[in-house]
């Protein structure tokens, strides 16, 4: 029984059926975000129960599959699918009580990340770079700190609304670092302090370029190590 359940699971016909059924769950799931006729959203309610049993299903043909079964937990994707199985067998009554055990099926969706070996491998070299990316991370929140202390020291009484102490400034910086609307953030300065812009693009090169860049680069170079 063993070898035709190992067969089945690495069946690629099997393996792109749990594909498109991941799909349509997330298909379902955003459907029921609409106003829906009632008939159409309990035909949803019952495809819905179809799939979680394809799910349970589908775990149990890769458990059994296994030829040492002790094997099956060792894999953290294998650990991350069965919880998120068993996470959709909760019973959730449709009331606003049970809201947050509804929304926990939409996680389903993140199945397709253990059953595409390109995003394993993208999630893999994520988490391998955690270390390396967390003291980069620290070097752009010590960057952070010191600019909005400097923007609240040279701006603060100017325009306390953005710069009126140091959370604020936080704050504000972030919005400058997401590149979303920062020029009108430097330009009311720039009317009072021709000198603003040397701050505001420095801090734009050093944080939202170089910084970022170097995340970037150092989960790039992960990536390429895997695949060698």
């Amino acid at each position: 029984m063993t070898p035709f359940f190992s067969s089945l699971k690495d069946n690629r016909i099997f393996q792109f059926t749990v594909v498109s059924i991941i799909i349509l769950n997330a298909i379902l799931i955003g459907a029921t975000t609409y106003e829906l006729d009632p008939l159409f959203l309990e035909t949803i309610h019952l495809l819905d129960y179809g799939i979680t049993i394809f799910f349970v299903i589908e775990i149990l043909i890769r458990f059994i599959g296994e030829k040492q079964k002790a094997d099956f937990f060792k894999s953290g994707w294998n650990i991350f699918d069965t919880v998120i199985v068993a996470i959709s067998l909760i019973p959730i009554p449709n009331n606003s009580s049970f809201l947050v055990l509804r929304l926990l099926r939409i996680f389903r969706v993140l199945r397709l990340i253990s059953v595409i070996p390109e995003l394993k491998q993208i999630i893999e070299a994520i988490l391998e770079s955690v270390r390396r990316v967390f003291f980069v991370s620290l070097l752009l929140f010590i960057i952070l700190y010191i600019y909005a202390t400097m923007g609240a020291i040279l701006f603060g009484n100017d325009d306390p609304s953005r710069w009126g102490d140091l959370g604020i400034s936080l704050i504000t910086l972030f919005q400058v670092l997401t590149l979303s609307s920062w020029e009108t953030v430097m330009l009311p300065m720039q009317e009072i302090y021709w000198w603003s812009w040397v701050y505001f693009f420095s801090f734009i090169v050093i944080c939202g370029i170089t910084i970022l860049n170097l995340v970037i680069a150092i989960l790039v170079d992960v990536v390429i190590q895997k695949k060698l």
